[in-house]
C-alpha cells in the first residue's frame, strides 16, 4: 500500500531532534464482552430466516409482524450491511410466509422453500429464489409435499434436502430434494419417524443427522436417524439422551454434534449432549447456565460455540461452550430479550441477531451485532526479526511476491538512508537488497500495475529537497532511475489512478509550500503537471475514493494546520473543494473503508495531539464525527484489517512522547476498543498488511529519542486452527475488468456449518465469500458468484475495482485463508465514435460503449482547427453499466456547433 510518510514542517527538525521525556497512555480496561446495536429493520420479524449472502451482507426474509389470531406472515424482505451496520430494504418474496427454510445455493441464488400462511390451508409447497446480484425474487417449481417446520440442507453435491415438518398430509415424514441445475424436486426415502422442529446437522461424512423434534401430537421425542444421500435411505441412529425439541445442534471442528437447551416433557432444560458420529453414540456434556428454547448456537472461529437468547422465562445473557474443556462461561448480556431470532455468523466473525419475539405479543424490528475478539479484546503483538538498520519516515510496500520491500528513511546517525530490506513472511526474515541510487526519506512508494515499486521525491543526504524518481523490480531486485518530478518535493502523496497515472500532489520544497500536482506514466516514465491544488499544503492525506476521484484533506502550511480538503478528478484533471474538516489537522491518517467513506483520525492541531475521528461521505461532501480515540496520537498509523476494522498503532501523544498503545475502530459501531499494546513504544514507523493477514509493523522512533530496528507482527486474535482455514490452490493470474475470477483450493465449505441447525433459525455461514482488496487504494468489495463448492469458487463479472494489485481471500465461517495476490487489469479503451447525441432538458447527453471500467476524459470547442492543447477540457464520462458511457454537456444549446474528443487516459 502507499505509505504516506508524516514529517515535521521544515529541514531544521531532522537536523536536531529534541530528547524525549518518557511517558505512558493509560488505555481503559476493555469490556468484559461486546454486543452492539444497530439500526432498526424496516419490518418486525419473527420466525424469519436470515442467509448470508456471498456479498458479505445478510437477507432476511419473511416472517410473522404481529401476534394474533394465525399471526401476521410477511413478505418483507431486508438487507443488513455489516461494513455500515444498517439495513435496506431489498424487494419483498412473492408470497408472504412464515416458518419457512432459506439456503444460499451454489449458484449465489437463495432458496426459500415451504412455510406458512394465515389463510387455510395454512402450510403451502410455493418456492421461490432470490438474486443478490439483482435484488429480486423469481419463482422456482413448487415441492411435492407442503412443509413448516421442517429442515433445509445444503448437501455436498449442491443438492438441497427438506426433511418432514408438518404438512397438510399430517404425514410429517416426507423428505425432498432440489436440484438447483434444472429446479426440479424430487421425492426422496420417507422419515421413519414423524417430526417437526428438529434439528438437521451436515455431517463431516455428508451424511445428514436429523434429531429430536415433536411428534403430530406436540410431545417431544428423542428419535435420531441419519439420511444418506448416495443411497436416498434413512437409517435409525442412537436416541438422543433424553426427548427435546426446539433446541440447537452445532457441528463442532472435532466433528462431533453439540445440542443444548430446548423442551422435554419436564419443560425447559439447561441439558447438552454430545453426538459421535464414529460411534453413534450420545454423551452428556456439561449443562448450559440457564434453561432456554427457541434460542440459536454458532461456532465462533476460535471453536467455541455462543449461544444467545431463549424464551421468555430465560434470562437475555448468551453463554460460550469450549469443546475442549467441554465447560459453559456466561458472555455478554443481549441489549434485550429475544427468542424466535436469528442468529447469523458473518464474514468477520461476528454473530449478527435479528428479529424474534421479546415478549407475547411483541414482535421485534431491532438487531445486534456480537464481536468475541472485544470478548475482552484478543489483538496481540510478537516480535519478529530486526531490520538491518534502525529507520523512521521510510516507506513500507507489500509487492505480488507477499514479500515487503522498506527503503529509505532517517537514521540514527542524522543521515538520510539508501538501505533498502525485503522481509519474506514465510521464513520471518530480513534480506539487505540493492539501496537506493539516492538516498532519500520523507519520499513515497507507489506500488505499479506493472509489478514495479515507484519512489518519488524526499529529502536527500544534503538535505535538499530531491526531484528524481526510482524504480525497483521486484525480479531481479535492482533499482533504475525514472523520470525526474517537475519540483522537488517530500511529505507529499502519491495516488495510483484508475487510469493507471500515478497523481503527486502537494509537499514542502523548502520553506515552500506546494501547490502543484503532477501525474506520472508508467509506460513512459515521464512526469506531467496536472491542475494544481486549490491550497499549498503538505503532511496531508491523499484518498482514492471508490467513484475514481482522489481526497486530499488537511495538512500544514505557514505555520498553522488546515480544515480544507479538496477533490481531483482525473478526468478533467482540476481539482474543487469539497466540505471542510471539523477539527484543522496535519500529520493525521486516512482509510478508505469499505462503506466508502473516508475515515481520519487524530493528528496535531496548534500542537495539540488530536483524539478525536471523523468521516467524509463522497456522496454528500460533507464530515461528520465519529468516536473518538482513548488517546490522542500523532505520526501513527492506520491500517484497514481483513475484518473490516481499523488500527490505529503507535504515535506520539500530547508530550510527543512514543505510544506503545493500539486501538481499534469498527465502523458499524463508530466505537474505539483498545487492542493490545506494542512491547516498544514507537512512532513513525510504517504498518503493512501481510498476505496471512497479520501486520508488519516497521521501525520508528522510540523512547530517548532512538531509531528503531524493530519490526513486530499483530495478530487480531480470532483464536481459530491453522488447519480450519480454506485454502487457495490456484487463481486467476490477471483479471480484466468484467470479467471473472476462478478459485480452486480446499476448505470453501469450512469444518462446520458455523449454525445451530435449528430450521429456519439456522444460517449456515459454510460457504466461501471471497474479498477482492486493492493493496494501494485498500479498496474492497466482497465479490457475487456463479457457482462454489467445497473446491471451487467462480465469481460473478467484475467491473469497478481500481486497477494493480490486489489480495484475494476466502472466508469461511469467520475465518480468513492466506491471501492470493491477482492483478487487475488497466482497461484498456477501443477507438469509438460519438453518434446519436440525444437533446435532454440539462443539454446533450452522448452515450456509447467501450470496454468495462475503461477510463474517459472529454474535450471540446467550438473550432475543430485548434490544436488539442486549446480544447477545454469537459467533465468525466460515467460508467453507467459494465461498458455503458454516457456524459451530457449541460452548455451544448449556448453555442450554434461543437466537437468533442474522448481520451484516455
Amino acid at each position: 500500500m502507499n505509505t504516506q510518510i508524516k514529517s515535521t514542517l521544515t529541514l531544521q527538525p531532522f537536523l536536531a531532534l529534541a530528547a524525549l521525556v518518557l511517558s505512558w497512555a493509560v488505555i481503559p480496561a476493555a469490556q468484559a464482552a461486546s454486543w452492539s446495536t444497530n439500526s432498526l429493520m424496516n419490518s418486525a420479524h419473527n420466525w424469519h430466516t436470515a442467509t448470508l449472502l456471498p456479498n458479505g451482507k445478510v437477507l432476511v426474509a419473511g416472517g410473522s409482524t404481529n401476534y394474533g389470531i394465525g399471526y401476521d406472515p410477511t413478505g418483507v424482505a431486508e438487507l443488513f450491511d455489516p461494513a455500515t451496520g444498517l439495513w435496506t430494504a431489498t424487494s419483498s418474496m412473492i408470497h408472504a410466509r412464515e416458518l419457512h427454510t432459506a439456503t444460499l445455493l451454489p449458484s449465489g441464488k437463495v432458496l426459500v422453500a415451504g412455510g406458512s400462511i394465515n389463510t387455510p390451508p395454512y402450510e403451502f409447497s410455493s418456492a421461490e429464489l432470490f438474486d443478490p446480484a439483482t435484488g429480486t425474487w423469481s419463482p422456482t417449481s413448487s415441492m411435492n409435499f407442503t412443509h413448516d417446520g421442517h429442515t433445509a440442507t445444503l448437501l455436498l453435491d449442491g443438492r438441497v434436502l427438506i426433511a418432514a415438518g408438518y404438512g397438510d398430509t399430517g404425514s410429517f415424514t416426507d423428505a425432498e430434494l432440489y436440484e438447483p441445475s434444472n429446479q426440479t424436486w424430487t421425492a426422496t426415502g420417507k422419515l421413519h419417524v414423524p417430526r417437526q422442529v428438529h434439528s438437521a446437522t451436515l455431517l463431516a461424512n455428508g451424511k445428514v443427522l436429523v434429531a429430536g423434534g415433536t411428534d403430530p401430537q406436540g410431545i417431544p421425542i428423542a428419535d435420531v436417524e441419519l439420511y444418506d444421500p448416495a443411497t436416498g435411505a434413512w437409517t435409525l441412529g442412537n436416541p438422543l439422551t433424553l426427548p427435546r425439541a426446539d433446541f440447537t445442534a452445532t457441528l463442532l471442528p472435532d466433528g462431533k454434534v453439540l445440542v443444548a437447551g430446548g423442551y422435554d416433557s419436564d419443560g425447559y432444560t439447561t441439558s447438552a449432549e454430545l453426538y459421535d458420529p464414529v460411534s453413534g453414540a450420545w454423551t452428556l456434556t456439561a449443562p448450559m447456565n440457564a434453561a432456554r428454547l427457541s434460542h440459536t448456537a454458532n461456532l465462533l472461529p476460535n471453536g467455541k460455540v455462543l449461544i444467545s437468547g431463549g424464551d421468555i422465562w430465560s434470562p437475555s445473557t448468551s453463554e460460550l461452550y469450549d469443546p475442549v474443556t467441554q465447560s459453559w462461561t456466561n458472555s455478554a448480556t443481549l441489549s434485550m430479550r429475544r427468542f424466535d431470532h436469528s442468529a447469523t455468523l458473518l464474514a468477520n466473525g461476528q454473530v449478527l441477531v435479528a428479529g424474534g419475539h421479546y415478549d407475547l405479543g411483541d414482535f421485534l424490528s431491532s438487531s445486534e451485532v456480537y464481536d468475541p475478539a472485544a470478548d475482552p479484546a484478543t489483538g496481540s503483538w510478537t516480535n519478529t526479526s530486526p531490520l538491518s538498520v534502525d529507520r523512521e519516515y521510510h516507506t513500507a510496500t507489500l509487492l505480488p511476491s507477499g514479500n515487503v520491500l522498506v527503503a529509505g528513511g532517517w537514521s540514527d546517525y542524522g543521515i538520510p538512508l539508501a538501505n533498502v530490506d525485503v522481509y519474506n513472511p514465510a521464513s520471518r526474515t530480513w534480506t539487505a537488497t540493492q539501496p537506493f541510487n539516492t538516498a532519500r526519506l520523507s519520499h513515497t512508494a507507489t506500488l505499479l500495475p506493472n509489478g514495479n515499486v515507484l519512489v518519488s521525491g524526499g529529502i536527500d543526504n544534503s538535505y535538499s529537497g530531491v526531484a528524481s524518481t526510482e524504480l525497483f523490480d521486484a525480479a531481479s531486485e535492482t533499482w533504475t532511475n525514472s523520470g525526474s518530478l517537475n519540483a522537488e518535493r517530500w511529505t507529499h502523496t502519491a495516488t495510483l489512478l484508475p487510469n493507471g497515472l500515478v497523481l503527486v500532489a502537494g509537499g514542502a520544497n523548502g520553506t515552500n509550500f506546494l501547490s502543484s500536482a503532477e501525474l506520472y506514466n508508467p509506460s513512459t516514465g515521464v512526469w506531467t503537471l496536472t491542475g494544481a491544488l486549490n491550497i499549498g499544503r503538505q503532511i496531508h492525506t491523499a484518498t482514492l475514493l471508490k467513484n475514481g476521484q482522489v481526497l486530499v484533506a488537511g495538512g500544514y502550511v505557514g505555520g498553522y494546520s488546515l480544515s480544507s480538503a479538496e477533490l481531483y478528478n482525473p478526468a478533467t484533471a482540476a481539482w474543487i473543494l469539497t466540505g471542510n474538516l471539523n477539527v484543522s489537522r496535519h500529520s493525521h491518517t486516512a482509510t478508505l473503508l469499505p462503506n466508502g467513506k473516508v475515515l481520519i483520525f487524530g493528528g496535531l492541531h496548534d500542537n495539540t495531539s488530536l483524539s478525536s475521528a471523523e468521516l467524509y461521505d463522497p456522496t454528500t461532501g460533507k464530515w461528520t464525527l465519529t468516536g473518538s480515540l482513548g488517546t490522542g496520537r500523532h505520526e501513527h498509523c492506520a491500517t484497514l484489517l481483513p475484518n473490516g476494522k481499523v488500527i490505529a498503532s503507535g504515535g506520539l501523544d500530547q508530550d510527543k512522547n512514543p505510544l506503545s498503545s493500539a486501538e481499534l475502530y469498527d465502523p458499524a459501531t463508530g466505537i474505539w476498543l483498545p487492542t493490545g499494546g506494542l512491547d516498544t513504544p514507537l512512532a513513525s514507523h510504517t504498518a503493512t498488511l501481510l498476505l496471512d493477514g497479520k501486520l508488519l509493523v516497521t521501525g520508528g522512533l522510540s523512547l530517548s529519542n532512538s531509531l528503531l530496528v524493530n519490526a513486530a507482527l499483530y495478530d487480531v486474535g480470532l483464536g481459530f486452527s491453522n488447519s480450519w482455514q480454506p485454502q487457495i490452490a490456484s487463481i486467476t493470474s490477471n483479471l480484466n475488468l468484467g470479467g471473472t475470477l476462478a478459485l480452486t483450493g480446499s476448505g470453501f465449505r469450512g469444518i462446520s456449518e458455523g449454525s445451530g441447525g435449528n430450521g429456519s433459525q439456522a444460517s449456515a455461514g459454510d460457504h466461501p465469500l471471497v474479498q477482492l482488496r486493492s493493496i494501494e487504494s485498500g479498496q474492497s468489495t466482497f465479490l457475487l458468484t456463479t457457482n462454489w463448492s467445497t473446491n471451487i469458487f467462480n465469481s460473478a463479472p467484475v467491473y469497478g475495482f481500481p486497477p494493480g494489485y490486489a489480495l484475494v481471500t476466502v472466508f469461511v465461517n469467520g475465518i480468513p485463508g492466506t491471501s492470493s495476490v491477482v492483478n487487475v487489469s488497466v482497461p484498456v479503451p477501443v477507438a469509438t465514435r460519438l453518434t446519436c447525441a440525444q437533446q435532454g432538458t440539462n443539454g446533450f447527453q452522448f452515450t456509447f460503449t467501450n470496454t468495462v471500467g475503461a477510463f474517459f476524459g472529454v474535450l471540446t470547442t467550438t473550432d475543430p482547427a485548434l490544436p488539442l492543447t486549446n480544447w477545454a477540457t469537459f467533465g468525466g464520462v460515467t460508467e453507467v453499466s459494465p461498458g455503458h458511457f454516457q456524459f451530457t454537456d449541460a452548455q451544448a444549446t449556448n453555442s450554434p456547433q461543437r466537437f468533442y474528443r474522448l481520451r484516455s487516459p
